[in-house]
């Protein structure tokens, strides 16, 4: 399944893998530019400091993000894109895996992102997946408080 509509690059369009250290110095080849990092310790151990700002800026990419949900049994990701590819969206999608039994899935049009969330949950190759939305916050082991409306 060669299609550009189903994205499996990155995360952020149109940037190429970059290594850790590029966005967090701001190389030229990345938009998210932070101000000098802060270096602390935690427990003992070195660490930074990123601001709620900083975090917030870099979570807006994924304003149009959900979380697939598995309960009971994983399909292979190729067989959930291969569904989403089938639905026929307007826009770009990418999935990819979280854990053994979540994926996050990210739309480039909101459009999509709010067809797909208002169903709330699919069966993808007999297996139940129920969607939540994404945040920076979220503890996939939590139930989400957030449902469409």
């Amino acid at each position: 399944m060669a299609s550009s509509r189903l994205r499996d690059s990155g995360f952020l369009p149109g940037f190429s893998p970059l290594s850790f250290k590029e966005p967090l110095y701001g190389s030229s080849s990345s938009s998210v530019v932070f101000p000098e990092l802060k270096v602390s310790s935690f427990r003992g151990i070195p660490s930074l400091w990123i601001s709620e700002l900083e975090i917030e800026s870099l979570a807006a990419s994924f304003e149009f993000a959900l979380v697939g949900k598995f309960p009971a049994s994983r399909p292979s990701l190729d067989a959930i894109r291969k569904f989403f590819f089938n639905l026929k969206l307007k826009g770009d999608v990418f999935v990819t895996v979280l854990n053994q039994r979540n994926v996050l899935i990210k739309f480039f049009n909101e459009l999509d992102y709010c067809q797909i969330f208002a169903h709330r949950s699919y069966f993808v190759n007999n297996c139940f997946m129920k969607l939540i939305k994404w945040s920076h916050t979220l503890d996939v082991e939590l139930e989400s408080p957030v449902v469409p409306i």
